[in-house]
């Protein structure tokens, strides 16, 4: 698996990804088909286009197989998964918050996604941050990860905009970066 800089001309494999991993079916296919992709589209594009450095994916054989998008933000707290970086950006923030994971459905996800957290360290000290956090609401695969990689559950619930207008339960886990030696 090879580190990329991500860029426009990823865009659509991006969505696709999307696609694949949350909204394949039953009334998330729905919603992905009346809505969500087009919401999605410009989340993609703006972070692409406003925040470049903090966007990062893993290839194999040429193909984009995951990725993650980092935002730098001051406090830790959820903030929406639809966003725009200048409703949110902190160019002075610590905190490396991963506002966007995917990994291409297939049977190593795991591995690919244990690669995108390693990489999300490195890419957090690259753009000045000395802390990275993650929302969870429901991934079993990425709180596996997150614990293995040492990273601090919060003791408290969020709620969190999953999608405009749709509201869940959330935990905050987070990893200080300063500590990366008593790993």
């Amino acid at each position: 698996m090879e580190l990329i800089k991500l860029n426009k001309t990823h865009h659509d494999r991006l969505l696709d990804l999307e696609e694949q991993m949350y909204w394949y079916e039953g009334k998330w296919k729905d919603l992905w088909d009346k809505e969500a992709k087009r919401k999605f589209s410009d989340l993609i594009a703006d972070y692409l286009t406003n925040f470049p450095q903090g966007c990062f994916g893993l290839t194999e054989n040429g193909d984009l197989i995951g990725s993650i998008f980092l935002i730098k933000l001051s406090d830790l707290k959820p903030i929406p998964y639809v966003n725009k970086v200048a409703d949110y950006l902190d160019v002075k923030g610590n905190i490396a918050y991963v506002s966007f994971f995917v990994t291409k459905k297939e049977k190593n996800d795991r591995e690919i996604a244990q690669e995108l957290y390693d990489r999300a360290e490195e890419v957090a000290i690259e753009i000045g941050c000395t802390k990275v956090a993650v929302v969870i609401n429901n991934s079993h695969l990425e709180e596996e990860i997150l614990i293995g990689n040492n990273y601090e559950k919060s003791k408290e619930r969020y709620e969190w905009e999953i999608y405009p207008g749709m509201m869940v339960s959330c935990y905050i886990y987070s990893y200080s970066l300063l500590l990366e030696e008593s790993r």
